[in-house]
């Protein structure tokens, strides 16, 4: 063998692979000038290429990480063929706009690998203004401008895999984004005025996440898509996040229906949905048919908020929009869980839909339900019925808003974690209403306005009872009132009455008034229409003062109120109590004197002492969460673009708080300091603050505790 030639082998590999690395090290960045630039020119800044597409025309070598800067101007049709090991850039140089006609990636024959455009204006009428051919791959988007020249084309059509697509806007297309390739992330897009879909997916393992939809324009269809699943196998896939608006401007043209998330004749497996906000008229807001297996639909927000309004030739734009999950007879393993939607329907599946809750289509509903949905703002109100009720086993570890579920001890259902319940125990204190009665045992009452209410023998051949309303407090949802207490003030005994008083709970009305029909007297419990609290609540022996409920009678207190509220009385009707006496026949002028709400004296004026809290944190062995404190929450606006809402929680409302929001270059994009007081609804919203679609950090500082955290702009 000849040694000399193996030693001669080795030391060119040797000097090839240090020119590879030194190439790796030392990347060059190029120029295109459609302007200015020359084919001919060597790709300097002070000698730049023409056009991006002569630059692949003529074949100009690029190398790994290099980056190709392109100034104003029309940079052609342009293909793209070759694989990189390590990513080359094709970037705009700052505060230049150029514009590219159309990209395609790979050929039938030569693949295409580990591209970047960022920042780039895509304006052209190709069938498809980006083109990934199947067996292209790694292709990423980023931050990039669409719009359509004919409305009849599409923006991007992926058939290659592992390509990201990621905060680009698109606008006025026929169909946003195509996909059938597989692993493929498409996120944190903004897609409007789309006239078919605004995005179409078959393949596996696709993942699509925080895309923001709207502005859809019926033409050519009858019903536009903002996801739709097109009838190929869809697998693995995850639809996270996404918020699809059917329309924000109400006064344009071709205004029609819109479905959410929508096909049919599927075969979908081992799929996700969650966190998806869909906002939109007709009954398809998630809607699945076809075989289905190993699904998960949870945390979802779907409601129907456009009321009234009507379009030609359509009849069921004010129906509940429905979650709708129609299997074929294999369809098995689907959870259905956490969602707030107007209806949920599903047929021909095994698995469990729990924990859903479902609201009417009306002005009342959305507004005890949502903090703003006039603003497109669907995170919850703070008496919604959707806070804390969710099933935390079910529930993703993050919201919509990519923030932390759960804030606390609990999950709320649908997208938004961002309004929370104070979790702990609460007491109200409600006087009784001045329309406090004394009434008797012949069918009519005192006076109203009395300062005391006598029981017992009241006069001459008359016995008396005395009944209290108090007005019901606005209890959050979750909560049950814990312990129930009632205070009255026993003023004097006149003549040593028989027997005892013994106190009743009545049925709740949605007014004060005190009726003679609500009289009784006699044995305890044998009074069908009331609920008895306690016997002998108050007897002849005692002194002036506060009588002191036992605990047993504390207890059927709170199991009365508790009662009334969930059999539907709400915050703002009445319960009326009832003293009456045991005794069929109190002898004449010996009676109890009670002080009534009338009486002057306001801190002895009868009283319920109500305390409330989540019944699993009270019990002995909770392992509790601390509470929330010092934690602001972030949303990017769906309606104004580029505008950013920020959302408070356990802040003391005296403290200065200071935000200051960096985008991903660091650079600081915005500053404000606030005071909580001076907020309403502990909402900040930023106006025209136009930031442009990417990622950007949030470091706010209170007091001396400093916070940094993530957010996404559409």
């Amino acid at each position: 063998m000849n040694h000399k030639y193996l030693d001669n082998m080795k030391n060119y590999s040797c000097l090839i692979l240090c020119f590879l690395s030194i190439q790796m090290i030392f990347a060059t960045d190029y120029y295109c000038d459609p302007v200015n630039g020359k084919e001919s020119n060597i790709g300097t800044k002070t000698s730049p290429w023409k056009t991006l597409a002569s630059v692949f025309e003529k074949g100009a070598k690029l190398n790994d990480g290099d980056v190709v800067f392109l100034l104003s101007g029309n940079h052609g049709d342009v293909k793209i063929t070759g694989v990189n090991e390590k990513y080359i850039n094709i970037k705009a140089v700052e505060g230049e706009t150029p514009i590219v006609n159309s990209i395609v990636f790979g050929t039938e024959e030569i693949p295409a690998s580990r591209w970047v455009i960022s920042n780039v204006n895509f304006k052209g009428s190709a069938s498809s203004i980006v083109f990934i051919h199947e067996n292209s791959t790694r292709i990423r988007l980023i931050e990039n401008q669409f719009i359509s020249v004919n409305s009849m084309n599409t923006a991007i059509t992926i058939k290659g895999t592992q390509c990201k697509i990621e905060s680009n806007v698109i606008s006025n297309f026929k169909n946003g984004i195509k996909i059938s390739g597989n692993k493929n992330q498409i996120r944190n897009n903004r897609i409007a005025f789309f006239n078919n879909n605004a995005i179409e997916v078959s393949g596996e393992y696709n993942l699509l996440e925080y895309n923001l939809i709207k502005e859809s324009v019926v033409t050519d269809s009858d019903i536009n898509n903002g996801i739709y699943l097109n009838d190929l196998n869809i697998k693995g896939t995850i639809f996270r996040g996404n918020t699809i608006i059917n329309f924000i401007t109400f006064n344009r043209d071709n205004i029609g229906l819109c479905n959410g998330i929508y096909g049919k004749n599927l075969n979908v497996s081992e799929s996700v949905f969650e966190n998806n906000v869909i906002v939109s008229n007709g009954e398809n807001g998630i809607s699945v048919q076809g075989e289905l297996s190993n699904l998960k639909i949870v945390n979802n927000t779907v409601v129907n908020p456009y009321f009234g309004l009507d379009f030609e030739g359509n009849t069921i734009i004010n129906s509940p929009l429905k979650i709708k999950v129609l299997g074929l007879d294999n369809s098995s393993n689907i959870i259905i869980g956490n969602n707030l939607c107007n209806d949920v329907l599903f047929e021909n599946i095994k698995g469990v839909a729990d924990h859903n809750l479902t609201i009417p289509v009306s002005v009342h509903d959305f507004d005890m339900c949502f903090k703003n949905w006039a603003l497109f703002d669907f995170s919850l109100g703070s008496d919604s019925k959707a806070l804390n009720m969710g099933a935390s086993d079910m529930a993703p570890t993050l919201d919509v808003s990519l923030n932390k579920r759960a804030l606390g001890n609990f999950v709320n259902i649908g997208a938004f974690e961002y309004t929370k319940i104070n979790e702990g125990n609460e007491v109200f204190k409600i006087t009784s209403q001045i329309s406090d009665r004394q009434i008797h045992s012949k069918g009519k009452g005192d006076w109203d306005g009395q300062a005391e209410i006598r029981i017992g023998g009241v006069g001459e051949d008359l016995d008396g009872a005395g009944v209290f309303p108090f007005k019901i407090p606005s209890i959050p949802v979750g909560k049950k009132i814990l312990k129930a207490n009632f205070k009255v003030y026993l003023t004097k005994i006149d003549n040593q009455p028989q027997g005892g008083i013994d106190l009743y709970g009545l049925p709740p009305k949605a007014n004060y008034w005190v009726t003679e029909d609500m009289y009784y007297q006699g044995t305890y419990g044998q009074d069908v229409s009331a609920r008895p609290i306690q016997n002998n609540f108050i007897d002849s022996d005692m002194y002036s003062g506060v009588p002191k409920m036992s605990s047993s009678g504390q207890t059927e207190l709170g199991n009365y109120l508790n009662t009334v509220v969930e059999a539907g009385s709400k915050s703002g009707d009445f319960v009326f109590l009832r003293m009456n006496p045991n005794s069929k026949n109190v002898t004449d002028f010996s009676r109890w004197n009670f002080v009534s709400a009338n009486n002057d004296q306001k801190d002895k004026q009868p009283e319920l002492e109500l305390t409330v809290g989540y019944p699993e944190l009270n019990q002995g062995n909770v392992n509790k969460k601390e509470a929330i404190k010092n934690t602001i929450v972030t949303a990017s606006s769906p309606i104004n673009n580029g505008d950013v809402a920020f959302y408070f929680f356990g802040i003391d409302p005296n403290e200065n708080v200071d935000l200051k929001l960096l985008n991903s270059k660091g650079e600081q994009v915005f500053t404000q300091t606030l005071k909580l007081s001076n907020l309403s609804d502990n909402v900040y919203r930023t106006d025209n603050l136009d930031l442009s679609t990417g990622k950007y950090f949030l470091e706010y500082l209170i007091g001396t505790e400093t916070k940094k955290q993530i957010l996404f702009v559409w």
